[in-house]
């Protein structure tokens, strides 16, 4: 018996709490999925969704599974830029500023992605009330993503790694005030993410461990001591 080939309606409910479709009910949904051509593809662990400087296909949004987001740098190292998951966005920006992929977005498990044609979503004919909803919807996403990259520019403008380290976990605690905290990321992601070699920042961990400056075990993070990480870091 053949498996069902997922298709665009099967995802109405969680697209509802997406927010490029804030506002939307679910016939409005429907209907606008039909006129731009929202079509779903399936990929499996490792698989590239879409190569730097390739023609891209369109806006993707994350139904299910986990993919990355990574640029090459000179060296032929590759830097992973995000990680996405469901109800995730990519593509946004390269639709709108060009014709390719600014970025290579791989499937790191078995995935879902909605893609929403290019060619559809730039059409400056007479607007639906679904597009004009959908255009402020993509602004504000588009917003916040520029403000998540602000962040980790301050982050990553700290001198040390030691400053680094101690900024990225203030600004999460920040979020809620809150200890513990659960991470996004693993030790190999938060490498990455703070552009430094894996071993590097598990030393940094464990001085800063050693010191009553945090606890952790494994992605769960307790700072000890918020007003002398604080001190640290702005004196």
């Amino acid at each position: 018996m053949h498996q069902k080939k997922p298709e665009a309606g099967d995802y109405l409910d969680l697209l509802e709490k997406n927010l490029l479709f804030k506002g939307f009910h679910k016939e409005e949904l429907e209907q606008f999925l039909t006129c731009h051509d929202g079509h779903i593809k399936s990929y499996e662990k490792g698989h590239t969704i879409g190569s730097e400087g390739e023609p891209i296909e369109g806006v993707g949004i994350v139904l299910a599974g986990a993919v990355s987001v990574s640029k090459d740098n000179p060296q032929g190292e590759r830097l992973i830029m995000a990680r996405l998951h469901e109800g995730d966005v990519f593509g946004e920006v390269a639709v709108y500023t060009g014709t390719i992929w600014t970025a290579t977005v791989m499937s790191e498990v078995p995935s879902i992605v909605l893609f929403l044609k290019r060619e559809k979503l730039l059409d400056q004919g007479d607007p639906c009330e679904g597009c004009l909803k959908f255009r402020l919807n993509m602004l504000q996403l588009v917003a916040k993503k520029a403000l998540s990259l602000n962040v980790k520019l301050e982050i990553l403008a700290m001198r040390t790694l030691r400053k680094k380290v101690l900024k990225y976990l203030l600004l999460e605690w920040k979020k809620t005030k809150e200890n513990p905290l659960d991470l996004p990321f693993n030790r190999e992601d938060m490498a990455e993410f703070l552009q430094v070699a894996r071993p590097a920042l598990s030393r940094e961990l464990s001085l800063l461990k050693e010191e009553g400056l945090i606890h952790y075990k494994g992605k769960r993070f307790i700072l000890m001591d918020v007003e002398r990480i604080q001190q640290e870091l702005y004196s």
